[in-house]
């Protein structure tokens, strides 16, 4: 796979002041990955923050390399608001950059022979532009949103070397490197605070070219960290103001 969509950014700030950290593993169909997201909330109704993903998938054997290594990197910023007390909603914008390396092989069982047969090697570098509304409920124990991602995926400088059993998909990708996704994610939290496990699936159909080997759906679990929440006051320290 040449895509794996990444983690969502749903911080879900209630205030200014606040600061998360969510730390995932995340699993597709072929490629699994290590995440991490760091946001912080600001004055305004300011949400920033930033993502890592890293993973990718091993496949060699004792006699062959057959493997892949999956890198990208994402800032974000955007709006927030919190409604009816526990309802929050949330806009974001981001922008990143990625780059793989893939080192192929092919059983030739497929092809009436026998035997892992190495196949050649390919690299390239992609980045991602995205805007993400979401809107969810927060209370104590519990948290769930509802995001919607618009995202464009632009490859570039995609070399390959060697390749026959990958080479027509790679031409595919290097005639259609532009790709505009429609990626609708469910986002579930449960803990006490300030720590929470999440739990989170990601559905990212190609609206563009959907025969491209792209990962159409992942989901990840992990544990976010959500610290400087303000204190609420009473009314009698209201009054005492």
């Amino acid at each position: 796979m040449y895509h794996s969509p990444n983690m969502m950014s749903v911080p879900m700030f209630k205030q200014k002041g606040e600061f998360s950290t969510l730390l995932a593993g995340s699993f597709g169909s072929i490629n699994s990955s290590f995440e991490m997201e760091a946001a912080a909330s600001l004055p305004g109704h300011i949400g920033l923050g930033g993502n890592l993903m890293i993973g990718g998938k091993d496949n060699s054997g004792s006699t062959y390399e057959d493997h892949a290594r999956y890198n990208y990197y994402e800032g974000f910023c955007g709006f927030y608001s919190t409604f009816h007390k526990s309802g929050i909603f949330e806009i974001y914008a981001g922008y990143g950059e990625g780059n793989e390396r893939h080192t192929f092989a092919y059983n030739d069982w497929d092809w009436g022979g026998g035997g892992w047969i190495q196949d050649g090697t390919a690299d390239m570098k992609f980045s991602g532009l995205f805007i993400q509304p979401d809107i969810g409920i927060r209370i104590k124990a519990f948290e769930a949103a509802f995001s919607l991602r618009l995202s464009r995926i632009s490859f570039r400088e995609i070399n390959y070397y060697d390749t026959e059993y990958r080479l027509l998909e790679l031409q595919d990708l290097e005639s259609n490197s532009t790709s505009v996704l429609l990626e609708p994610g469910f986002t579930f939290r449960v803990g006490h605070d300030p720590i929470k496990f999440q739990i989170q699936g990601v559905f990212s159909p190609n609206l563009t070219y959907p025969e491209l080997m792209f990962e159409k759906f992942r989901v990840n679990f992990g544990l976010i960290l959500r610290i400087g929440k303000k204190k609420v006051q009473t009314p009698q320290e209201v009054q005492n103001r």
